[in-house]
């Protein structure tokens, strides 16, 4: 979890949707950590937090309504690992680890 930098954890508090509180048609979505500038994918979709916030996100519904992304991109594979329920278990998680007081820098969308 040590590979999320605060300015992740700032993009990911700006595309954060969950049940109730979903994130605007005009909220970032986020790319894939792995990916970089001119690689042969620099701009793929974070398949995690599709999962976890695509539904939440309105932005990432007109997509899928649309056609331009396959539902099933919104529910994690059948052997992905355990996904963090929110982003406000990705910021306690990461706090333990990091002996943080929990705060998401820049948390306020």
């Amino acid at each position: 979890m040590t590979l999320f930098s605060d300015e992740d954890m700032r993009k990911l508090a700006g595309a954060n949707g969950s049940p109730g509180d979903e994130a605007p048609h005009s909220a970032p979505a986020m790319s894939c950590h792995l990916d970089q500038p001119g690689t042969a994918h620099p701009m793929r979709l974070c398949a995690g937090w599709l999962a976890v916030v695509g539904p939440h996100h309105l932005g990432i519904r007109m997509q899928v309504i649309a056609g331009e992304l396959p539902e099933q991109a919104l529910r994690p594979g059948p052997d992905w690992p355990e996904l963090h329920a929110g982003l406000d278990h990705l910021v306690a998680e990461r706090a333990k680890q990091n002996g943080c007081d929990g705060q998401t820098p820049g948390a306020d969308r």
